[in-house]
């Protein structure tokens, strides 16, 4: 089944008080011994997470879930709302799929919700939820009443109304919504998490649970500024409020996983050095944390960093600050500490270039800029997007005219747009024209000529706030990292960074192409410059 799941009708509603209220109406004939398993035991949400629901362990054995420590740091907060940054492999959404499994079965009416960042992330977790609803005693079944009425693309709906859903779905009014993975969503579909914060979130009324759980993903982005809202609560000593997130992070040394016992196997690759360091890191995280890392622990760790390398504290880190600490290590730009301007810097005085670059399927990243008359380049905005015709970014380019008054100078492409195809019997470069752009071919050069272009753009760049995709793309933009050799390669990684990062150095080699002329007109009146 597809997990974009549609939202309620008025028929749905109605269905649900139906069953809600038939479901109330029902009298249960209950023998001396299931009332009395319902009094000690099955009354009690901690007892039924602990004895009822099938899960499947890490290493693909079923059995019945118990808490680990962090599902139980976790069930032991009463808080409505809070936020999760943890390494990997705690168990939480499993934990969120039977808590929220078993609210639905145990009170009439409810609506809970699961919002994963994928396809394959939210059949995981639907296949979850029905294992513990297909493994569930049939005398619990009976004692609570309850059936599965439908399994649909409106969720898993019960006979006593609650409803289950778990995909992608739009703004209903939920008692309880878990979002996995925030931060993957932010950094791969950030229109998605803006609905989230703007959509979702506010369908759950205060009091009612939100539970946010990722591992990081770098210093931006909606799940970063989130978690930083909840540390300086939480450093701040203030109450929380209803409407605030409590704060639970989740380290790799509480993980009982994270262990090895046997001593790991060093590649030759791994120097010396490397080894003295984290050693070394052992040394100030044992002061850090107050508390003596045991050898089996630093084993696993010493084996994780071979496997990872320098990824090693995004996914498994140690504390709050190591999980969004960015790695420098094999980042082409980390020597240079980027202009940001304290607000947009846009002139209606100068013209707006343009640089694209042109995913076929993939990433379109198009970035909008002014030169000044004293050399500096200003980012002025961004635009990101896939699947679209180059008609969608010509819609996008009229609507900025339209309502901030941008007047175009040159759009910067890269060379191979001359030989993709966007239809038959046209190149996209002929197709950009017949749209009205003005495409200027960046000349061929070698990647890491165009990086070096970029390293002389960046002390005169100037990058409005709002630009963040760009920002993190030139801070984490990197070389590729052969695991088999432990070394950085002199090739840059194809991920995330690597589109917008391709946009800015095509800013960086089209400028150096085309000098900038240094008239310009200050005064606001007469709102007119000139092409470069």
């Amino acid at each position: 089944m597809e997990y974009n799941l549609q939202p309620e009708t008025q028929e749905d509603i109605q269905l649900r008080e139906k069953l809600k209220k038939k479901y109330i109406a029902t009298e249960l004939n209950l023998t001396k011994e299931q009332q009395h398993f319902l009094n000690t035991k099955l009354s009690s949400k901690r007892w039924r997470l602990n004895n009822l629901y099938t899960i499947y362990t890490k290493d693909n054995k079923k059995q019945i879930l118990k808490f680990n420590a962090a599902q139980e740091k976790i069930a032991s907060s009463t808080h409505p709302r809070k936020i999760i940054p943890k390494s990997r492999q705690q168990g939480v959404s499993t934990f969120a799929v039977a808590y929220n499994l078993d609210s639905c079965l145990t009170h009439p009416g409810y609506q809970a919700g699961i919002q994963s960042y994928g396809q394959d992330e939210s059949d995981k977790l639907a296949k979850r939820a029905l294992l513990m609803w297909n493994e569930l005693d049939q005398n619990v079944k009976d004692i609570l009443n309850i059936k599965l009425v439908s399994n649909n693309q409106k969720g898993m709906t019960f006979s006593n109304g609650s409803v289950l859903k778990i995909g992608n779905f739009r703004g209903d009014t939920l008692q309880s919504l878990h979002v996995s993975e925030l931060a993957k969503i932010a950094k791969r579909f950030p229109e998605k998490a803006k609905e989230l914060k703007t959509g979702a979130f506010q369908a759950v009324s205060a009091g009612n649970k939100i539970t946010i759980e990722s591992t990081a993903e770098g210093a931006s982005g909606l799940f970063y500024d989130m978690c930083m809202i909840a540390k300086a609560i939480q450093d701040s000593g203030r109450p929380l409020t209803p409407l605030d997130f409590e704060l639970i992070f989740l380290s790799w040394v509480d993980d009982k996983d994270c262990q090895m016992e046997q001593e790991p196997n060093i590649p030759p690759n791994i120097k010396d050095s490397t080894l003295q360091k984290l050693h070394k890191y052992f040394t100030e995280l044992e002061t850090k944390l107050n508390r003596k890392l045991t050898k089996p622990q630093k084993n696993w760790y010493i084996a994780k960093y071979v496997e990872l390398g320098a990824d090693i504290k995004q996914e498994y880190p140690a504390t709050i600050e190591e999980a969004f600490e960015q790695s420098i290590e094999g980042t082409y730009y980390h020597d240079y500490n980027l202009i940001v301007a304290p607000q947009n810097t846009y002139d209606p005085n100068l013209l707006v270039y343009s640089a694209m670059d042109l995913g076929m399927s993939d990433t379109f990243s198009i970035g909008f800029f002014q030169v000044h008359p004293d050399n500096s380049v200003h980012l002025i905005r961004e635009y990101h997007n896939s699947g679209k015709g180059l008609e969608h970014y010509r819609n996008v380019y009229d609507a900025l005219a339209e309502k901030y008054g941008y007047r175009y100078g040159r759009t910067y492409v890269p060379h191979d747009i001359m030989v993709r195809e966007l239809i038959a019997d046209n190149t996209r470069f002929e197709a950009m024209i017949n749209l009205g752009f003005s495409p200027t071919l960046v000349r061929k050069h070698r990647i890491a000529d165009g990086i070096e272009a970029v390293k002389a753009l960046l002390p005169k760049l100037i990058i409005s706030p709002e630009c963040t995709t760009t920002l993190t793309a030139l801070r984490t933009y990197r070389k590729k990292y052969d695991k088999r050799l432990g070394v950085y390669l002199d090739t840059p990684e194809h991920d995330e960074a690597s589109h917008t990062a391709d946009m800015i150095r095509y800013i960086a080699m089209g400028l150096r192409t085309a000098p900038v002329s240094p008239q310009y007109k200050k005064h606001k009146k007469i709102n007119k410059s000139y092409d470069i």
